[in-house]
C-alpha cells in the first residue's frame, strides 16, 4: 500500500512508492530507498510530500536498513555529548522515539 507523507516526516530507509516527477523531469525512480541526501535535495526542489510504501510492504532488510540509518542519525546528533549521563539518557530517548515511528 502506498501512503502520501509530508517530506518533513520522511525518514531515511523509506521506499519510494511512485516515480517522483517535477514537471516532465524524473527526480527519483520507483523503489528508491530514501536517504538524507535525497530528503535535502527534494526539499531544495520544493517537494512538500512523497509517496512511500507502507511499512507492511517493506522487507525485513529494508526495515533493518532504516533502523540503522536512524541509529546513525541519532549518533551524529549526539557525537559531542561525551560521557555526560544526561546526554546519554537523552540520546537513548530520542533513539527510542525515532524507532517507535517504524512500527
Amino acid at each position: 500500500m502506498i501512503q502520501i507523507i509530508p517530506l518533513d516526516q520522511t525518514l531515511p530507509g523509506m521506499v519510494l512508492g511512485e516515480v517522483l516527477m517535477s514537471g516532465s523531469n524524473m527526480l527519483l525512480p520507483l523503489g528508491t530507498v530514501i536517504n538524507t541526501s535525497h530528503i535535502e535535495s527534494l526539499r531544495h526542489c520544493g517537494v512538500s510530500e512523497i509517496a512511500v510504501l507502507s511499512p507492511s510492504e517493506r522487507t525485513i532488510a529494508e526495515v533493518d536498513e532504516q533502523r540503522e540509518a536512524l541509529r546513525g542519525q541519532v549518533e551524529r546528533l549526539f557525537r559531542r555529548a561525551g560521557s555526560n549521563i544526561t546526554m546519554k539518557a537523552l540520546r537513548r530517548a530520542v533513539l527510542e522515539y525515532q524507532l517507535e515511528k517504524l512500527k
